[in-house]
């Protein structure tokens, strides 16, 4: 019997959904391996094995389709741990990363910081050579510059190399020869080359965009390796799927080209799920907020469809990529509870993660979480969390917050944890008010889709700060990614800028650069496999 799994890799828990061709559905948890995540995966795979009495070859053989959606490239930027990127640009731009669009983001706080660039100074090459707006040469390409430029990366030992030059969307024959150059210095670098990752207008978003695509490259690409290496050994020969951003699914070797479209890789999936579970109930639109082990996601899906922005920003670094809307804060099961300079309690963002974890988790946590607070106040059964294979500590959690919160607040162990409770439940109200109130949405239209492992312990707290009546929480509410992973479509997504006042506008032209995009598309789903009357 063909078998078909859907799996999330979070930051604290790996999520497994197992659907067979009788209708028959499993879920499953392991703890993730930040380490390596793909041991995660194989993991779970053995735990479903013996779920079924089976060895792990057995099982596996019979798995038609893997979906899998990974945070292997939020986390290398969140945790800036990418790849080591130099950048080749143009003269007279080189500081264009830092400069950004010239927006001070917190305009009134004189103590707020620029963020730091994932390229430092040093590694950011700028070469002569200058096309217009309309893609003429104005300056000649100096690729004895560009050579030079990458010569010092080669011995600056980087990883990556991000290629953006001015205009280079109009026409990429500039990058195109600088590419074949870094590729002759450089041949075991992940190269970038904006012409390919986003032949856009606006200079910033695309040399940010180009450069997180390098940055994460590597990362990505050792992922792939070990899980597309561990599968095969153990037996896999079916189709591997990734969870792209934009809520669609890609082969790996789509996504290893472009890396940065796995960015919202594991929460992707939601919106779908969310209104597969909604629409029984009547509904076309719904607010899903999933809440797991290390952050809070939450999206609106009106009329039967999820938003997706052209552009965003991941950790304060501008993408242009298609992704889905959905608003992410570090507020999860493992968030800490610590006290600020000001004396207030802040929940998060920093997380205990899968390790060590929670204090209750026994595995070496000191300091308390939010799965430490809700295991105080009653909210969960200590001997049977993730279906007993993972007893909780209570001591553990009241040494935590007493330690942590309780004495250094004046209050006793349990109004602490009532106290962490009420923080990160009012955090995750303002996630949701971020995707709606803040855009002119009212949130009391629509039944909130609850999700994550950790979800329902907070869905009724956050619908009564928002005044939201409905809440639909499905059986599979804590692997709801990973069951949604299965109902997602292979899609591709492909840009063009064509700059033009609307008087001179060119119907031929325009129909040209749309039938082209649509060809790049047609011709990646045919290499997928896909019939062409399916496209």
């Amino acid at each position: 019997m063909a078998l078909q799994v859907g799996i999330d890799v979070g930051g604290t828990f790996t999520d497994f959904f197992l659907w067979s061709e009788d209708g028959r559905v499993e879920t499953y948890k392991t703890l993730s391996t930040p380490s390596d995540p793909s041991i995660a995966v194989l993991d779970g795979l053995r735990a479903m094995a013996a779920g079924r009495d089976q060895d792990l070859g057995t099982f596996i053989a019979g798995i038609r389709t893997i979906v899998h959606g990974t945070t292997v490239t939020t986390n290398a930027i969140l945790t800036r741990q990418g790849a080591r990127t130099g950048l080749i640009t143009t003269e007279g731009v080189r500081d264009a990363l830092e400069m950004r669009r010239g927006i001070r983001e917190e305009q009134y706080d004189n103590r707020y910081r620029n963020v730091v660039p994932l390229v430092p100074r040093y590694l950011r090459r700028a070469v002569p050579g200058r096309l217009d707006r309309r893609g003429r040469e104005v300056t000649p390409l100096d690729r004895d510059a560009v050579r030079k430029a990458a010569r010092l990366l080669s011995r600056e030992d980087v990883d990556a190399v991000a290629i953006c030059f001015m205009n280079s969307f109009a026409d990429p024959a500039h990058e195109d020869a600088a590419a074949e150059i870094v590729r002759e210095e450089l041949p075991e670098a992940f190269l970038s080359v904006s012409s390919q990752v986003l032949p856009a207008v606006r200079f910033y978003d695309r040399v940010s965009t180009t450069t997180i695509n390098a940055y994460v490259g590597p990362v990505l690409e050792r992922y792939l390796g070990s899980l597309t290496n561990r599968l095969a050994e153990a037996g896999f020969s079916g189709v591997l799927l990734i969870m792209q951003s934009n809520g669609g699914v890609a082969r790996p070797e789509v996504t290893r080209e472009l890396p940065a479209s796995t960015l919202l890789s594991g929460p992707a999936a939601g919106p779908r799920a969310a209104m597969a579970c909604a629409r029984p109930h009547g509904y076309e639109s719904c607010i899903l907020i999933d809440m797991g082990g290390t952050s809070f996601e939450a999206s609106l899906v009106r009329g039967g469809v999820a938003e997706l922005k052209t552009e965003g920003e991941i950790d304060r670094l501008r993408l242009g990529l298609p992704m889905l809307g959905i608003s992410t804060i570090g507020a999860g099961g493992g968030s800490i509870g610590w006290i600020d300079e000001g004396g207030l309690l802040r929940m998060g963002p920093e997380s205990a993660g899968a390790v060590p974890g929670p204090a209750c988790y026994g595995r070496g946590g000191e300091r308390p979480a939010c799965t430490d607070a809700i295991l105080l106040l009653g909210y969960l059964d200590p001997q049977r969390f993730a279906d007993g294979r993972l007893p909780l500590d209570r001591v553990l959690a009241e040494l935590a917050i007493e330690r942590f919160v309780a004495r250094p607040l004046g209050l006793d162990v349990e109004q602490a944890a009532q106290g962490m409770y009420r923080v990160i439940n009012a955090n995750m109200a303002h996630g949701v008010r971020e995707i709606t109130i803040k855009r002119g949405i009212d949130p009391r239209e629509f039944p909130l889709v609850v999700a994550g492992g950790a979800g329902p312990l907070h869905a009724c707290m956050i619908a009564r700060e928002l005044g939201i009546r409905t809440l639909v929480v499905p059986a599979a509410a804590s692997i709801l990614c990973a069951s949604g992973m299965l109902l997602s479509d292979l899609q591709h997504d492909h840009v063009q800028s064509y700059i033009t006042s609307f008087p001179d506008l060119d119907p031929a032209r325009l129909q040209a650069i749309v039938g082209d995009l649509a060809g790049c598309g047609r011709d990646e789903l045919l290499r997928e496999g896909v019939a062409l009357d399916a496209i």
